[in-house]
């Protein structure tokens, strides 16, 4: 297909309260919604890392100035055939994988809507998996009652998991209290890269609690201590901040650093190589999961097809806008069919595209190109 037309906007969206984490707390979001149009047809993405380069060296000013600048010209008029085929035209351009996965991601939802069927059928042909489970997730809060009672909540409307967000003066302790109130939940703790292998006891003491995992207790450029802590502990180490590429997947598999991986498309630099690393993964018997960036449903429904491949083991972190923002910008929302549970998409190309009315009204830059 020849591109004929690139669209960029960066939206900036407050979240219902503020997210808070290791590496601090935002507000809102910043992201990059990215179409691409070919003729008659067009393909929507997203991108979100976030508003500042906390989470990763990446943010959502930052995606819109590099593809705008240094993608745009790379791709704009030229004729693709495969996802392959653009990230090779993009290879120029060093790491930004969020960046990137903004154009690669808005191939594929334009090359499902040309071929006129849903994005699953593309990514995962095989697959025979019709629903997507969804796990229940909570950031820091400010007493260990407040935390139990989300928690509680959660369970009870049926979610299969919870994830816990931990830190330092909120790890030990705070699984204590929750695993000693709900005795047979399943937990696991999302470190954001925050410890050092020198505190390797804290993880040994969380071993007695039966997480399901410790996702990324380390710094993202270090899977090697992430192996050390692996061999120390019983729990299944989860990389997620250091998974940016399949090469440093295939590394990570062969030195033992992780049980389970987490997949966020973006991240990765879009589909193609987080299919990649699912294969990679299967064949080294981990187990993935789909993670989310606190996206519009735009994003998330996109996760939500990756989610549908074999080998997606874990109930992922897929949360509806409208759980996130008081004003989402989705043209419809991303629906439960059950309880904690999505479905298979049913529409040809993007899952769902963005309300431009809503979207134009958040976007903070707007970049629009055409094909001479």
């Amino acid at each position: 297909m020849k591109i004929d037309g690139i669209d960029l906007y960066l939206v900036e969206n407050r979240f219902h309260k503020p997210w808070r984490t290791a590496y601090g707390a935002d507000a809102g979001n910043a992201v990059l919604l990215t179409r691409l149009r070919s003729g008659s047809y067009e393909g929507w993405s997203e991108a979100s890392p976030l508003p500042g380069p906390t989470y990763c060296y990446e943010y959502g000013e930052g995606l819109f100035n590099v593809a705008s600048r240094f993608l745009v010209p790379l791709v704009l008029g030229k004729e693709f055939d495969t996802a392959a085929d653009v990230m090779a035209a993009m290879s120029s351009i060093k790491g930004n994988p969020f960046a990137k996965a903004g154009i690669e991601m808005a191939w594929w939802t334009l090359a499902a809507e040309i071929k006129g069927v849903p994005l699953h059928s593309l990514l995962c042909p095989e697959s025979r998996t019709v629903t997507v489970d969804e796990g229940a997730g909570f950031g820091v809060c400010d007493t260990y009652d407040e935390l139990i009672a989300q928690v509680g909540e959660a369970l009870e409307s049926g979610a299969k998991r919870v994830k816990l967000k931990a830190m330092h003066g909120w790890d030990v302790d705070m699984v204590q209290a929750v695993r000693s109130t709900f005795p047979n939940g399943v937990f696991h703790i999302d470190c954001n890269s925050s410890y050092t292998i020198d505190e390797a006891d804290v993880f040994r003491r969380l071993d007695r609690f039966g997480l399901a995992m410790i996702e990324q207790p380390f710094s993202p450029m270090d899977i090697i201590d992430h192996a050390k802590l692996q061999k120390m502990i019983d729990t299944p180490v989860c990389l997620d901040e250091s998974v940016t590429d399949p090469f440093v997947v295939r590394q990570a598999l062969e030195i033992g650093a992780c049980g389970f991986v987490n997949i966020k498309p973006a991240r990765v630099g879009g589909l193609s190589n987080s299919l990649e690393i699912n294969r990679l993964c299967k064949e080294a018997g981990v187990g993935c999961w789909v993670g989310g960036m606190m996206e519009s449903d735009v994003g998330k429904s996109i996760c939500a097809e990756l989610a549908l491949a074999d080998n997606m083991v874990y109930p992922h972190d897929i949360t509806a806008e409208k759980d996130n923002y008081p004003e989402p910008i989705a043209e419809h929302p991303l629906e439960h069919v059950a309880p904690w549970q999505y479905a298979a998409s049913t529409t040809a190309g993007t899952p769902i595209k963005p309300n431009l009315a809503k979207m134009t009204a958040k976007a903070t830059r707007q970049f629009h190109a055409d094909a001479e």
